[in-house]
């Protein structure tokens, strides 16, 4: 056995140097005769993942030199735990195969998830009932929580059939020695170790570890069974499966057998490598002494592949990460290397080797992607992203495909974040929401949603609903919420109407048409789904997926014109993603799949948890040159340039966790692996990394503004270096971060200085008609004037904003407007009856909002109370009060007339005299503001009344008082404040010269429409500031008056 145990050391292309050694006959035992066409493709090759048996496919043509070859049988043996597929061609391998697949099949997946789910259902709420009896807090869950936890327990239950442990092995847990907690726990997983046995006997099944286990131990027997002249070889598996070894001892006892390890240490000391078993687990070396142990042989017993040359700076390079990485019991002999170590021999072995610690997530990323971009532009060179981020993943990818370069992702997209993935989502968020405004665009919008409607219709029908019922104040809900809003804003009697967008007037009938259409095959689509969730009573998993489907189909589904386009596939079932989402739906509606009840509101987030570790591999051509790859698909694969990146705790190690299931020595007890074992892989991987010819250890030093830590073997590679003053040995050779970094920075002495917009349009396309509140924003900032009289911009509302204060203020003056409209003279018996009834009416379509009802409407009776009471007194005197009247004021400015209007939201008519009121919401202009002009509205319309054409029936009047009433509803609820004013006139005089005065001024060309900032105005709600770029240039025009 000894002499069929090989090793390749670090820094050499395993697969290439293996394919080499088999051709040149070096394998299963040096000095062979090279095979020949016909014996080589009797060699059996046995490699860890599926990826590098397609590699390796490709490393034999390369060492060969020919574009034909018949290679090797070359079969994964999928020791990773996600891949589950062990041999695909096990049928071919006679009657050892045939028998492992007349075993019982695998219990699908999700089948066994839904089975566990149930199971973690129930124990749940027992555990929830006997907390409640006892007087503790009670143990709630959700399906989705439980779902999470059987994925916990399937895990549990894969690592107890892959180590052979007996399930009888959970009755020898002491339950006295832990908490009742885990008592409960130990009690509910001997249910489910004596229940799932019978659970597959009776349904005919097996579990996916215990039939890769027969598969391997078939594939095993068979090998003993093989002539002595067929060669089987193993390579770069690790053992980390007791049955792999249970493999690799019957081909190291066979005579053309032969055994390949990856990186196995010869150079750290004795001592060190016996301390690793048992003692560290997260040592790189300790599967691989674990594996030596079950062969039965020692580290010298296993010899250099024959054929193989390293060069010296790679050996030393391979020293120094052993050292680097040696057990911790050991470091002390650190001193002991560095006073012994050749320090030029270790700069150059780690010439190739840098280190980038970026400040941020995304500049790692970028940094990532211009490693990779620059590598290939030398013709041949290879390159490769190795990580276990797959948010890192992404954004390289997506960084890379900036640059028109597809990249190979190994383990492809989130289902989520595909087309289908993201439209079956916005599905179910739409019917989640009640058809929020913001989630029922985002649906109509996406690509997949055509309702039967051609692209460009509901697209445009899309668009109309939009501004019609939700760029307002939008208050429904469901489906009759939208129509009721399509109802509103299409009344005409007025009174919504003003407060309407001038693009939702301006829409076509057409397009109101359409899109009530557009809502009345949204509700078709949706009533699958919308009765289920109208219907607070449980049902099953499979009901609520069918109608999911049903619904996504009737939203996807294309007009019957374009459907033999599609060759009557709807386009949410095609593609890879669509491939996917397809067979997904399928199982779940499969009548064997288990029944799991769920109401409506579980159903969102127990749809997402199973889909969670659904990944999508698209097929499309991608560049050939560049990959990214998990850890477990980089094993044997060797590109020119390798970054390893995210190399931060937590990441790459991740945390060693023991499972939500046992602890940790309950997990030693039973007799399973710790959870370090799988650092020690993690570790191993890393290592195995470090032999590619230029290798770059990337990290984020803050990942969402959090702090990170490095990665442990960063930390002893730094530590180690530190103490030899050898860190700068591990500088990039090139700036990369700064050049990364330069992508968004820009040099302060080239920055070029964003000055504030002063716009100067022909005074022919200046505007001639304002109103009096647009007067206090010409004189407080004319880029907004500009904006909406020039430009003619009116800036949308929010989609689906919340009421705020300027509907409230809306609201108010409907309702005094209204109750001054039907008491124009004499006050009603009960004012404070009829104002209550006149705002419950006009109130009515916002009381269902939790602001309205909680907030303004009780704030509204108070004020009106305060109003009804204080009423009287402002009538003594007064003939008639008159409402929401328009009055204008033409200007002659030399130029062309400039008319200015006014709505006054009440005048109280004395006979000769009148009293201007203002009804505010907020805070009322101090009269220092008025008087300076600040806040000409009042005397404007003081102005207006005592002009040539003034309101309606009160020519001749003169202005007695200007008047603010503020209806806050608070303490007070109501205020009364008249500005302290000697002579009205005279200050109407005043605001109309000021007027004059600055409509001469913006009628000079010269005169800009500037986007200024002044003292003692109010910019809350300056809906052009964007526009304007003031964050732009607002910054050095602080600074410049700082100084």
């Amino acid at each position: 056995m000894p002499g069929s145990v090989f090793t390749l050391p670090l820094g050499v292309p395993f697969l290439e140097a293996l394919a080499r050694a088999i051709l040149n006959g070096d394998l299963p035992a040096a000095g062979r005769t090279p095979p020949d066409i016909l014996t080589l493709p009797k060699i059996t090759l046995l490699l860890p993942t599926r990826r590098a048996a397609r590699v390796a496919r490709e490393a034999f043509l390369a060492v060969a030199n020919t574009r034909a070859l018949i290679i090797p049988r070359i079969l994964p043996i999928s020791e990773g735990e996600g891949d589950l597929s062990l041999i695909t061609s096990i049928a071919e391998l006679g009657p050892s195969g045939a028998e492992a697949l007349e075993q019982p099949p695998a219990i699908n997946p999700l089948d066994r998830m839904l089975t566990l789910m149930q199971l973690v259902a129930r124990w749940r709420q027992s555990m929830a009932e006997a907390a409640s009896q006892s007087g503790n807090t009670t143990l709630g869950s959700t399906p989705a929580q439980a779902a999470q936890l059987a994925a916990e327990l399937g895990k549990l239950m894969d690592d107890i059939e892959r180590e052979n442990v007996s399930l009888s092995g959970i009755q020898t847990l002491v339950p006295e020695a832990y908490s009742e907690h885990w008592n409960k726990t130990v009690d509910f997983l001997k249910i489910v170790t004596e229940y799932w046995p019978l659970h597959l006997e009776a349904h005919g099944l097996t579990s996916p570890e215990a039939r890769r286990n027969a598969l391997i131990l078939a594939e095993a027997d068979r090998i003993a069974r093989l002539k002595p002249d067929e060669v089987v070889i193993v390579a770069g598996v690790t053992g980390s499966i007791p049955s792999t070894v249970t493999l690799m001892r019957a081909v190291a006892a066979h005579p053309s057998g032969a055994i390949v390890l990856p990186a196995l240490d010869h150079t750290l000391d004795e001592d060190s490598w016996n301390q690793i078993v048992p003692l560290h687990p997260e040592h790189p070396q300790f599967g691989l002494r674990k594996l030596l142990d079950g062969l039965g042989i020692s580290r010298s017993d296993v010899k250099t592949l024959p054929g193989v040359n390293v060069d010296a700076a790679r050996t030393a390079r391979s020293a120094f990460f052993s050292e680097a990485m040696r057990p911790s019991a050991t470091t002390a002999r650190w001193h002991e290397f560095a006073a012994n170590a050749d320090r030029e021999k270790l700069e150059a072995a780690l010439s190739g080797v840098s280190l980038i610690e970026a400040p941020s997530a995304q500049d790692e990323a970028e940094t990532v992607a211009l490693i990779l971009r620059e590598a290939i532009e030398t013709p041949g060179r290879t390159a490769a992203l190795v990580s276990p981020d797959r948010l890192l993943a992404r954004r390289v990818a997506i960084r890379l495909e900036a640059w028109g370069i597809r990249v190979d992702d190994s383990a492809g997209r989130p289902f989520a974040k595909t087309v289908p993935g993201a439209f079956l989502a916005l599905v179910i968020n739409a019917v989640v929401s009640d058809f929020a405004p913001a989630e029922t665009m985002a649906l109509l919008r996406h690509p997949l949603c055509r309702a039967g409607m051609k692209t460009f219709d509901i697209r445009r029908f899309a668009r109309a609903l939009e501004i019609s019922a939700f760029r307002t104040a939008y208050l429904g809900r469901g489906v009759e919420g939208i129509i009721a809003a399509l109802d509103t804003a299409e009344r005409d009697d007025g009174g919504e109407k003003k407060f309407m967008h001038v693009a939702a007037r301006r829409l076509w009938a057409e397009d109101r048409e359409g899109a009530r259409l557009l809502v009345t095959k949204v509700a078709e689509a949706f009533k699958p789904l919308t009765d289920l969730y109208a219907d607070q009573s449980p049902h099953t998993l499979a009901e609520f997926a069918r109608a999911h489907a049903e619904s996504a189909e009737a939203l996807a589904a294309l007009p019957e014109d374009e459907a033999p386009a599609s060759n009557g596939q709807n386009p949410l079932w095609q593609g890879e993603a669509g491939n996917v989402a397809g067979r997904f739906f399928t199982e779940l509606l499969k009548p064997e799949t288990p029944d799991v009840e769920i109401r409506a509101t579980d159903y969102a987030d127990l749809y997402a948890t199973l889909l969670a570790k659904e990944n999508v591999r698209e097929r499309t051509a991608v560049h050939p040159r560049i990959s990214i790859w998990g850890p477990f698909e980089a094993r044997l694969q060797q590109p020119d340039v390798l970054i390893i990146g995210s190399l931060n705790e937590g990441t790459w190690p991740e945390a060693a966790e023991p499972g939500a299931w046992l602890n940790r020595p309950m997990r030693t007890e039973l007799g399973l692996p710790s959870p370090e074992e799988e650092t020690g892989r993690a570790a191993h991987d890393f290592v195995s990394l470090l032999g590619a010819e230029t290798v770059y250890l990337t990290r984020a030093e803050k990942v969402g503004g959090v702090p990170t830590v490095p990665s442990r073997w960063l930390m002893r590679t730094t530590a180690l270096l530190k103490g030899m003053d050898l860190l700068p040995a591990l500088e990039a050779d090139k700036p990369w971060l700064a050049w990364a970094r330069s992508r968004d920075w820009i040099d302060p002495a080239n920055q070029i200085r964003v000055e504030a917009p002063e716009p100067r349009p022909p005074v022919d396309a200046r505007p001639r008609k304002l109103s009096v509140t647009e007067i206090e924003r010409w004189t407080s900032n004319p880029y907004a004037i500009f904006a909406r009289h020039v430009l003619k911009l009116d800036p949308l509302p929010v989609l689906g904003a919340a009421p705020d204060a300027s509907l409230r203020g809306g609201l108010v003056h409907s309702v005094m407007s209204q109750f001054a409209t039907e008491y124009p003279n004499a006050l009603p018996a009960d004012p404070r009856a009829e104002l209550e009834r006149i705002a419950t009416a006009v109130l009515e379509i916002y009381t269902g909002h939790p602001r309205v009802a909680a907030f303004w409407l009780p704030r509204l009776k108070r004020f009106l109370a305060w109003f009804a009471m204080t009423e009287a007194a402002r009538r003594d005197g007064v003939q008639a009060i008159i409402a929401e009247t328009s009055g204008r004021l033409v200007l002659d400015t030399g130029v062309k007339p400039f008319t200015l209007t006014a709505r006054a939201d009440r005048i109280d008519d004395k006979g000769a005299a009148i009293v201007i009121t203002d009804y505010k919401t907020g805070a009322a202009p101090s009269d220092a503001a008025v008087k300076a002009g600040r806040s000409p509205q009042l005397p404007l319309e003081a102005a207006i009344a005592l002009g040539e054409v003034g309101f309606p029936h009160l020519s001749g009047h003169t202005v007695e008082a200007l008047r603010y009433i503020r209806a806050s509803g608070a303490e007070p609820p109501g205020e009364e404040r008249t500005i302290k004013c000697d002579d009205v006139a005279a200050l109407a005089a005043e605001a109309r010269a000021g007027l004059e005065q600055l409509i001469a001024t913006f009628d000079r060309v010269e005169t800009p429409y500037r986007a200024i900032r002044r003292p003692g105005y109010r910019y809350d709600f300056d809906a052009y500031a964007h526009l304007a770029r003031v964050a732009e240039w607002s910054a050095h025009v602080d600074e410049e008056a700082a100084s």
